[in-house]
């Protein structure tokens, strides 16, 4: 056996995972953070769905990343911070960035269409396609317990989009497509996390899509006709700038296994918006589809906790080769 470091553990010798290693303070204020950033990407789907409704889709899409990358550089001043600049490698996090322009198009057209309830319950079943993909593209094996995740998880993007029946919509299809698409992001994200700094890939998620889109301006950006138009454009690049950046606080106060199941507060932010500013109120199948793919993703969640528990806990006795 090849001796590794031992992960550490407490006096009984039970391994101690960095959520217990950390204050309990700071687990509060990671929680506060992660719902704070999940409920600022609420109002900005909201903003993004009331813009959609005054102005084209590019008009959104190319306002949301290019305010974004402003204000990001503001907050990662170059001079005071050129540290947050340095990109270790280039090509898949401008692959990351890419990828997240279709993703967002794809949700962006999709709000046109649905009820922001509706697209975020499929949302959430994102932790299943990167699952998924993880087994295609990382080679990660998946147990029967993850496989059952996904299944219930598919199951409840089924009984949300209904398929077949009088409530389906065309539309979700696009935000199916979006979320299928954007798994590539979150599996780039995660492989990049371990060269490249959290502050990098935010500027890179903004700069290549304010940049890559400029070229196409002159043919499809419509000059907004009144102040509310452009206080909401440039609102989805505020909200996209300020939830990524309490993300980044949340993840700096704790870790990533304990923040998860604290983003679906964001269902309930989004229930109340979409009420409260587009009077709409969600019907059964989307409240019962959005418990099965939340509860799938918890399952996930857990699955994949417990078998980094494992993997420490094999790390620590040195029973990984």
């Amino acid at each position: 056996m090849a001796h590794r470091t031992a992960a550490p553990a407490d006096a009984g010798g039970r391994i101690v995972t960095a959520a217990m290693r950390l204050p309990i303070t700071d687990l509060k204020v990671g929680a506060l953070l992660m719902m704070g950033a999940v409920s600022t990407f609420a109002f900005l789907d909201s903003f993004a769905k009331l813009a959609g409704q005054r102005v084209a889709v590019f008009d959104v899409i190319w306002m949301r990343f290019l305010v974004q990358f402003a204000l990001s550089a503001v907050i990662f001043n170059p001079v005071r911070h050129p540290g947050a600049w340095r990109v270790n490698r280039k090509g898949p996090q401008i692959l990351r960035a890419l990828i997240q322009i279709f993703a967002t198009g794809l949700n962006f057209a999709a709000l046109g269409y649905l009820q922001i309830t509706q697209t975020l319950s499929i949302q959430f079943s994102t932790p299943i396609f990167v699952t998924l993909l993880s087994i295609v593209f990382l080679g990660e094996r998946v147990g029967r317990h993850r496989w059952l995740g996904i299944v219930l998880g598919l199951l409840g993007v089924l009984v949300v989009t209904r398929p077949g029946m009088e409530g389906f919509h065309w539309a979700f299809l696009l935000s199916l497509a979006g979320v299928v698409i954007g798994s590539g992001y979150n599996i780039l994200t995660r492989m990049l996390s371990t060269t490249e700094t959290s502050s990098s890939m935010l500027l890179m998620m903004s700069a290549v899509p304010a940049l890559v889109l400029a070229p196409l301006a002159p043919a499809f950006w419509h000059m907004p006709e009144d102040a509310g138009t452009w206080a909401l454009l440039i609102g989805t690049g505020c909200f996209g700038t300020l939830g990524h950046y309490l993300m980044i606080l949340a993840h700096r106060s704790a870790p990533a296994s304990f923040l998860a199941p604290f983003q679906y507060v964001q269902f309930l932010a989004v229930l109340v918006l979409g009420f409260a500013i587009f009077g709409s109120v969600p019907d059964g199948y989307t409240y019962l589809g959005a418990l099965i793919v939340i509860g799938s993703g918890i399952h996930i969640w857990r699955r994949e906790r417990l078998l980094g528990r494992r993997n420490a806990a094999a790390l620590a006795t040195g029973d990984i080769p």
